[in-house]
């Protein structure tokens, strides 16, 4: 639809014209702005309507004066006092906030928390560098044939991994695209009418989490059992010594030349005391023979040793977990077998996008690991190419100069590396922070749940008090509550101030949630301009009550529609 009033649009007569515009007039740090968007239609000679492009002008204070801009220049300024790329952080549709941690994946939310860190700067400055550190190669004067050679090398090892890198962005989206529709089909699995059919699919989700937690003890058990193995490789090696020891000393036993498993210790008191231990004292022979006794029991002691050892290798269990792990893999390929047979086609097709769709990720995930090991193999040998460059470099003086360049070039792209990982782990740990304290204080089951998480891979955790992830369990308005505390957390730590919009913020979501939210959120955007745009549904007596303390009154507007629903027009509203 055309942006002027269709009515007015429709009402004018050949060769007229009519107008709108949109004032915004805001108060920053520096003075006054005004931004105005202007644009102009009507109907040609012909009775033919039309529209002209939209015209904007930014009126901002310079030196003292209001200076006048249109044109291009003019969404540069404006990105200047908000970056386009924070715009949903600031203008936020209530709908896509409620679906945003139910169907997103972790890039999602490092994209977001990128964002509000304009690491894209950085970005930037990093590919300046590369094109600037390739200028700089273009430069070097070819004095040696291994120089020429090395550099020749340098650049088709950058242009691969360029290449790489494009591949790898390529699957991330595709893995992205895939992810949101699986979480979609799940969500339908576990929703739907048929309650067997919602309850196989919730089963499902509780064996993933599981294997997922056998498949963490399987590897640590693994690494354990591989330690262990590696201690004890000496006696491997001596198996065949081993084996011979023990049949040697099975066969004394089985000839009665062994006796049972008695100290020698305990022989030799008996021996120095005179006396048994039933009170007789030894007589005749006796001691002698116990002489005798005691000699063998020094082979028994080793039969018993080598007769333990050989049983804690017999013992040895290659992982404690295996089992269950089978079990559960097994009930997955059941339960989709028994969802599959429904007699219910929607059900069935579902399904079995559900198998594909995870089959493809995983594909895509093994492809994406491997082109990240090619990857890291490709770096090791350019930075092995740019040390024998840099040798080449200070054979000939002529390339002094250039030598140190490029050497300052290639520390900046560390730096800004690192300054990277660094920002963007401290921008996370902040979000996070913020985050809980925001969920925990919005939410109405406040014993529910301990803490709320974003780890390094940007894997947001809903961490429950029986200590399980509940990110997939949340109801309607807990998931508008997560998605709040964490655009308020990224509006409070991008350090821009600028009006917050929120489109249908309470729709969905249960009275007491609704109780929770429009008390608690002003006080986190304390000091900023929120405006909700609500139905008459969702504005009902409580929240007028909640929201008494700050709403502007000439700032309440409503919606007012004809009788014949046709037209409408905003209003100002009394409160």
């Amino acid at each position: 639809m055309p942006i002027i009033n269709v009515t007015e649009l429709a009402a004018l007569k050949p060769n007229q014209s009519t107008y709108a515009e949109v004032l915004v007039n805001i108060e920053t740090d520096i003075g006054p702005w005004t931004i105005k968007r202007y644009i102009e239609g009507g109907k040609t000679a012909f009775g033919k309507m039309y529209l002209d492009p939209p015209k904007l002008t930014v009126i901002h204070p310079v030196g003292g004066q209001d200076k006048i801009v249109e044109g291009d220049e003019t969404q540069k300024l404006i990105n200047n006092l908000l970056p386009e790329a924070l715009r949903n952080f600031f203008f936020i549709d209530g709908e896509q906030l409620r679906e945003f941690f139910k169907f997103s994946s972790p890039q999602e939310v490092a994209e977001a928390i990128d964002n509000v860190s304009q690491l894209d700067l950085i970005m930037k400055a990093t590919d300046n560098l590369l094109k600037y550190e390739k200028q700089l190669r273009k430069s070097v004067k070819s004095t040696t044939p291994q120089l020429e050679a090395v550099q020749r090398q340098i650049e088709t090892l950058q242009r691969k991994i360029e290449d790489e890198n494009a591949s790898l962005r390529d699957l991330h989206e595709e893995i992205e695209k895939d992810s949101r529709e699986l979480a979609q089909v799940e969500d339908y699995l576990r929703q739907h009418n048929d309650a067997s059919v919602a309850a196989l699919q919730r089963e499902r989700d509780s064996l993933k989490t599981d294997v997922q937690t056998l498949k963490t003890h399987l590897q640590d058990e693994e690494t354990n059992r591989n330690g262990y193995l590696v201690d004890i490789t000496p006696f491997i090696l001596l198996k065949d010594e081993i084996r011979t020891t023990y049949q040697l000393i099975q066969y004394k036993v089985d000839k009665g030349e062994l006796p049972p498993k008695i100290k020698e210790t305990f022989v030799r008191e008996l021996i120095e005391r005179g006396r048994c231990i039933c009170g007789n004292e030894l007589i005749g022979n006796a001691k002698s023979e116990l002489e005798a006794y005691s000699k063998k029991l020094v082979l028994s002691e080793l039969s018993e040793v080598s007769i333990s050892g050989k049983t804690t290798i017999e013992d040895i269990k290659i992982d404690l977990f295996k089992d269950q792990f089978d079990r559960k893999m097994l009930r997955l390929e059941h339960i989709s077998e028994e969802i599959k047979g429904h007699n219910i086609d929607e059900i069935r097709r579902y399904e079995e996008r559900q198998n594909q769709l995870t089959s493809i990720i995983n594909r895509n995930k093994q492809q994406q690991l491997m082109r990240k090991a090619g990857i890291g193999t490709l770096n090791s040998t350019l930075e092995e190419k740019m040390e024998q460059e840099k040798i080449e470099l200070s054979k000939d003086k002529k390339n002094a100069h250039l030598r140190i360049k490029l050497q300052l070039v290639q520390d900046a792209r560390t730096t800004l590396a690192n300054t990277e990982y660094v920002v963007k782990a401290k921008i996370r740990n902040q979000v996070e922070k913020s985050t809980k304290e925001n969920f925990l204080t919005l939410i109405r089951k406040k014993t529910a749940f301990t803490d709320v998480l974003i780890d390094e891979e940007f894997n947001v955790k809903i961490i429950h008090s029986h200590g399980y992830n509940a990110i997939n369990d949340l109801s309607a308005g807990e998931y508008m509550i997560l998605g709040l505390s964490f655009m308020s957390a990224l509006m409070t730590i991008s350090g821009f101030h600028a009006p917050v919009i929120i489109d249908t913020p309470l729709g969905k979501i249960d009275d007491e949630h609704r109780e929770y939210i429009t008390t608690e959120l002003p006080k986190f955007l304390s000091g900023t301009q929120l405006t909700l745009l609500v139905t008459p549904t969702e504005y009902d007596t409580n929240v007028e009550q909640n929201l008494q303390e700050y709403l502007l009154t000439e700032n309440f507007f409503e919606i007012m529609e004809d009788e014949s629903k046709t037209t409408s027009q905003v209003k100002s509203h009394v409160c």
